[in-house]
């Protein structure tokens, strides 16, 4: 099972999840794990160089802590913006999710244009 650092608890309440990107030579690949969540709950949201992702868990999860100070968290979803290495065509993305990992594929910008020689 995932374990969480209780240092990426955002305080609106959602929790970054972990993530990783590949730049690759024509996309970029961005996978996210988003453990305890349904594939209808997830939403992805992209511009040409900012990925954002939220979503719903399917029960909320607790943490309590104990020391000088009691304390208990608690959160529900996810959520996650990630500024991206290089400008991507966000019509053209595509995304799956399966066993709790989310992965976003963005193919990226190429603009070719032809240069007349004189």
């Amino acid at each position: 099972m995932l374990e969480w650092d209780i240092r990426t608890w955002r305080h609106d309440g959602c929790l970054e999840p972990l993530y990783d990107i590949e730049n690759r030579e024509n996309e970029i690949i961005v996978t996210i794990d988003l453990p305890y969540v349904s594939k209808d709950n997830i939403k992805v949201y992209a511009t040409e160089d900012i990925l954002e992702v939220t979503a719903e868990m399917r029960s909320a999860v607790s943490w309590e802590r104990w020391g000088s100070i009691q304390r208990r968290i608690t959160f529900s979803r996810f959520r996650k913006q990630i500024r991206l290495p290089e400008k991507v065509n966000p019509d053209e993305a595509s995304a799956t999710f399966r066993n709790g990992v989310l992965r976003i594929t963005l193919p990226k910008v190429r603009r070719q244009v032809s240069i007349k020689v004189e």
